[in-house]
Order: C-alpha cells, then sequence, then structure tokens
C-alpha cells in the first residue's frame, strides 16, 4: 500500500538518464570528428567526454562528473584537455559543449516532448485518487523544473522545491518542510529515487519508506540505505498500488 505522501527525485525516476545519454553520445559521434579517423581513438575520445558530462561507456552515472554538478568552468577546461589530446576542431569542440549543457540547463525539452509519460501519469492518478500527496525535489533550476511539470504535468504534485528553494536537497530540512506544508508526518512518508544521497537524507530524516530506483546504480550501492530496490519507478509504484 502507497505512502500518504510521496517524495519523488526527477532526473533518472521520473526522466529516465538514459534519455540525457544517447543523444548526447550520438551528438558527440556526429559532430566531433577526430582530425585523423581511427574508431578506436574515436570511441576513446567520445568516452572522455562521457566522463566529463557525468556518464561512464554503459550510460550509468558518474557521481563526481563535472557536468552533473554544474562545474562548469571545471569542465570547459577538461572539454578543452580532451579537444588538444584529440586533435578535434576547437570550434565544434566549444559549440557542442554549449550545446550539450544548454540542453542540460534547459531540461532536455526535445526528449521530454517525445517520451510517452503517460502510463506512469495513469499510476500517479491512482496514488493520487487513493490519497497521497506527491511532491518533486530537484537539483535543477526552476525554469529547468517548469519545463519537465509544464511537458509532465503539474498538477500531478502539490509540492516542489529546486535549486532556488530556501532548503535545497540533500539537506534533511526539505522533507521537514513537506511534512510542514502537507501536514503528514515524516514516518508516513515514503521516497522514491535513484540518487544514494537522496535515500541517505530520507534515512536521516525519518522517512517511513525509502525506495531505491536501481536504473543507473549498483545494487550493492543501494541495500544500505533502502527498504525496497526497483529496476524503474513504474515497477516500483506498480507493486505499492497492488
Amino acid at each position: 500500500m502507497a505512502a500518504k505522501a510521496i517524495i519523488f527525485d526527477k532526473d533518472g525516476t521520473l526522466f529516465p538518464y538514459s534519455l540525457w545519454y544517447k543523444p548526447t553520445k550520438n551528438f558527440l559521434l556526429k559532430e566531433m570528428p577526430l582530425s585523423k579517423p581511427n574508431d578506436s581513438k574515436k570511441e576513446e575520445c567520445i568516452d572522455a567526454f562521457s566522463r566529463v558530462i557525468g556518464f561512464d561507456k554503459d550510460g550509468k552515472i558518474i557521481e563526481d562528473g563535472l557536468f552533473l554538478k554544474r562545474n562548469y568552468v571545471s569542465s570547459f577546461f577538461s572539454l578543452v584537455k580532451i579537444t588538444l589530446k584529440y586533435h578535434l576542431n576547437p570550434f565544434k569542440s566549444a559549440k557542442g559543449f554549449l550545446k550539450i549543457r544548454n540542453r542540460c540547463r534547459y531540461g532536455y525539452k526535445e526528449e521530454l516532448k517525445n517520451y510517452d509519460f503517460s502510463s506512469l501519469r495513469k499510476l500517479l492518478g491512482n496514488l493520487i485518487k487513493a490519497g497521497s500527496k506527491l511532491a518533486i525535489f530537484t537539483n535543477d533550476t526552476k525554469e529547468s523544473l517548469d519545463i519537465f511539470l509544464s511537458v509532465f504535468g503539474k498538477e500531478y504534485f502539490s509540492y516542489s522545491i529546486d535549486h532556488s528553494s530556501l532548503h535545497t536537497k540533500p539537506d534533511p530540512r526539505t522533507i521537514k518542510d513537506f511534512s510542514s506544508f502537507s501536514g503528514i508526518e515524516i514516518k508516513d512518508m515514503m521516497i522514491v529515487s535513484d540518487n544514494i544521497k537522496d535515500l541517505k537524507m530520507a534515512k536521516k530524516a525519518g522517512v517511513g519508506t525509502i525506495v531505491a530506483i536501481q536504473g543507473t546504480r549498483e545494487r550493492k550501492e543501494l541495500e544500505k540505505w533502502a527498504d525496497y530496490i526497483f529496476p524503474d519507478v513504474m515497477t516500483a509504484l506498480t507493486f505499492f498500488i497492488s
């Protein structure tokens, strides 16, 4: 049975990371060819770019990826090093970096529009009908969150936080704020996230049910912090609704 209040992480949970990784890698392969074609070197170069952005070669998240931390200055200099090492066209490298940065900043709007959220919307609608209050917690900009909600449907979430909020993840006060807003005790809440920092935050705050999405993490990384582990958010919600 679902909790009285459910907190959702956005990226990697409601919005799969695969939608970020694959278009990014395809863009790099297409727009940034090496000056001297060599397939093995090209793959090595793309992997180097992906690591800066925050993905490994299999599309899994790298926690210390500079791009995911929004450390654009460090990311830019790392990309300059890659550009020089692999003899890339500096103009294309800079243009590619800016394009990827903007896609991230503005919420991957193109990918959002083409993604089918209908089944997930139905499950969230069932949770709301059952009396659950839903919240979305992200450290993205308000603009990026607004783009997501405009596509997904803001009516599903009664509460949200973003990078501009008074308290941001992974501060446990974010959950206390939601408790005060909703009138629901933290022990009666559930959190659903693929981010280990979110799971730690929830445990520290005393959230009653902690659900990990395994999509981009190793199971052993999640077991210490989660009560349940599922491959994706749809499987998780189906389990608790049924």
